[in-house]
């Protein structure tokens, strides 16, 4: 990989992990909060509230603005970048005040089949919500495809912990809680982050309106839409397990299930995070002919990953219960811990998957990411409609998830290695599993020293014990090359006297 690519690989990508990783703990911090101070219905409530209006928000462009996500990287004209822009931003718009008026006209429909009336709500954090994500989400889109990663970066870290500090500000002076004061901090959270983005978006673009003609918005939505049919899939196979869980069992399972998927989802943030650099770098490569470090640094993404998701995977089958006592309760953990390193094993394919879809999206290939993503969906949900109707057990649908997943990797990884090498590297594959092995025996002979219960500083130093074993036994194992460790800690020298 040639130095200005490999210099700004690593440089968006560590900057955007740092951004992720701080804005996946989000869920982590949520989880006692809410299930401390008002227990795990309304933690179900509030996780399939979300999940819903996630949904409904993710399908909402219908697939227009491919065009601004794919060329707005490489476009550093002010005309045609303030017409990718505005031509997306107005279309989406009009769809979700579209969406809003059609959710509450539902609403009574939604309350009793998916929440079962279980829960209550105001009617009108619906379009208050959708508009207000709409406005945060379109100026963290702005930064994305501008290459603005710090901006991004600031914008994604900041609207998560706006929106827990305000919880904890509201829970202080008033004592209370509910679904509608939870979803209100965090429509209160977007708007405050999209003041100032739009502040920056209308000083360089300026204030416009622009709209597409028909031939271009069915042009873009032709090649979008697969993308929107792919989120929609996407929700099925990450999503639906809890609505089959509330639907069979009760809103409180799905308070017990979530804080186990949460944690053995935790490590998807890398892929996700990457996924915010990787596509603008690999497209800048390949619109330059250089499809030797556009390969490079795919590979080196899954590398990467791999890394980190293998170890996290045995960390989890020893630290899930412990974590989940100390975040949740004893109730929760004794309910919730084998669904954590199941889950984790899934979202291993499921960051490959991610990280493979990278190249699908460079080479226009849409439609064969929403075939990769309905085919597992597809699954996920027969066998959840299924199992969970024979076995009605939370333990099932993280099952039905890694089955998913993996079906999923497999179906990209034919698709992918048809015009694109890729190579995961056995050898380091085996080298992190040796790795990983080493730290699970430190933590599990600790764990067994440690009968009498664990606090939070014993738990500190047994994740810390568990990475510097980890790291030791990589660096013993020969895992990395002369050059990468010395472009690391160049690069982290460099770092550091910047800052």
């Amino acid at each position: 990989m040639t130095k200005p690519y490999y210099r700004s690989f690593i440089k968006d990508n560590s900057t955007i992990i740092i951004g992720n990783m701080l804005v996946s703990l989000k869920g982590i911090i949520l989880m006692p909060i809410i299930i401390k101070t008002v227990g795990v219905t309304v933690y179900g409530g509030f996780v399939l509230f979300m999940s819903l209006l996630g949904i409904v928000f993710g399908i909402s462009s219908f697939g227009a603005g491919f065009r601004a996500q794919r060329y707005l990287p490489s476009t550093g004209d002010m005309p045609a970048r303030r017409k990718f822009f505005y031509r997306q931003f107005f279309f989406q718009m009009l769809s979700i005040l579209f969406l809003s008026l059609l959710l509450m006209l539902l609403n009574r429909q939604i309350n009793i089949y998916i929440f079962k009336n279980e829960i209550s709500y105001s009617i009108l954090i619906i379009p208050l919500y959708l508009f207000c994500h709409f406005l945060y989400s379109q100026g963290y889109f702005y930064f994305r495809y501008t290459s603005r990663i710090s901006y991004m970066t600031v914008a994604g870290i900041s609207y998560p912990y706006i929106f827990i500090g305000l919880i904890l500000l509201f829970f202080y002076f008033y004592r209370y809680m509910n679904l509608n004061t939870l979803v209100m901090c965090q429509i209160f959270a977007s708007f405050l982050i999209a003041i100032p983005c739009f502040w920056i978006i209308f000083s360089e673009l300026g204030p416009r309106f622009s709209f597409y003609n028909i031939k271009d918005l069915i042009s873009d939505i032709k090649i979008g839409f697969p993308i929107v049919l792919g989120v929609i899939v996407d929700f099925i196979l990450a999503g639906s397990d809890r609505y089959f869980i509330a639907f069979y069992l009760t809103v409180a399972a799905v308070g017990h299930y979530n804080p186990g998927y949460v944690l053995g989802s935790l490590i998807i943030f890398v892929p996700k995070a990457m996924g915010g650099a990787i596509p603008q770098l690999i497209s800048k490569a390949v619109d330059n002919d250089n499809e030797y470090d556009a390969q490079r640094m795919l590979n080196y993404a899954l590398k990467i990953f791999l890394l980190l998701a293998i170890p996290f995977i045995f960390g989890s089958m020893i630290l899930s219960k412990p974590i989940l006592t100390l975040l949740a309760n004893i109730e929760v953990a004794e309910k919730a811990y084998l669904i954590t390193p199941i889950v984790a094993l899934g979202t291993l394919f499921y960051g490959l998957n991610i990280t493979l879809s990278q190249a699908l999206f460079v080479r226009l290939k849409t439609y064969e990411m929403f075939k990769m993503n309905l085919l597992a969906s597809a699954f996920n949900l027969l066998a959840n409609l299924i199992a969970l109707y024979f076995f009605k057990n939370i333990i099932v649908a993280a099952i039905t998830t890694f089955l998913s997943y993996f079906i999923a990797f497999i179906y990209v990884y034919k698709i992918v290695i048809k015009d694109w090498p890729v190579d995961f590297q056995p050898i380091l594959i085996v080298k992190s599993l040796t790795a990983s092995l080493f730290m699970a025996t430190l933590l599990f002979w600790i764990s067994l020293k440690s009968r009498g219960g664990i606090s939070v500083s014993m738990l500190a130093v047994e994740m810390v014990l568990g990475i510097v074993v980890y790291i030791a036994s990589l660096l013993i194992l020969g895992t990395f090359s002369k050059k990468e460790l010395r472009f690391v800690k160049n690069f982290v020298c460099r770092w550091a006297i910047e800052r």
